[in-house]
């Protein structure tokens, strides 16, 4: 028995490997897969990596103490900033966004409008 044993050990573990491996390229090619997609994505959308409440809070918090330093270049073009990635976002942004444009026409009177890409 022991003999038996021992001369199915390395045809056990080959078949181990061999199928380890096969799951390792699967996931691999996966990956490979997605990270496609997601740089797809930001090639066509490069403000969603953005696009989420929590980003949003800390810009808002950003332009305002910018606000109390006396730094409104800062402020407007932090406001921009959401105005244009917020442009594209669900309605759970809307807030932010309301918010972001209110403070624009407060600091920018008698703009015809923010541009929602302000030239560099």
């Amino acid at each position: 028995m022991i003999s038996q044993t021992r001369a199915g050990t390395p045809r056990r573990a080959r078949r181990v490997a061999l199928g380890l491996a096969a799951l390792a390229l699967v996931l691999a090619a996966g990956g490979a897969l997605s990270f496609r997609h997601f740089l797809a994505r930001t090639r066509s959308d490069p403000g969603f990596t953005y696009r989420d409440r929590a980003t949003f809070e800390k810009l808002l918090r950003r332009a305002r103490d910018a606000q109390g330093r006396g730094d409104g270049a800062t402020a407007v073009a932090v406001y921009r900033f959401i105005v244009a990635v917020g442009a594209h976002g669900d309605s759970t942004l809307e807030p932010y966004v309301a918010a972001a444009r209110a403070e624009l026409e407060r600091l920018t009177p008698g703009s015809p409008g923010t541009p929602a890409n302000p030239p560099r």
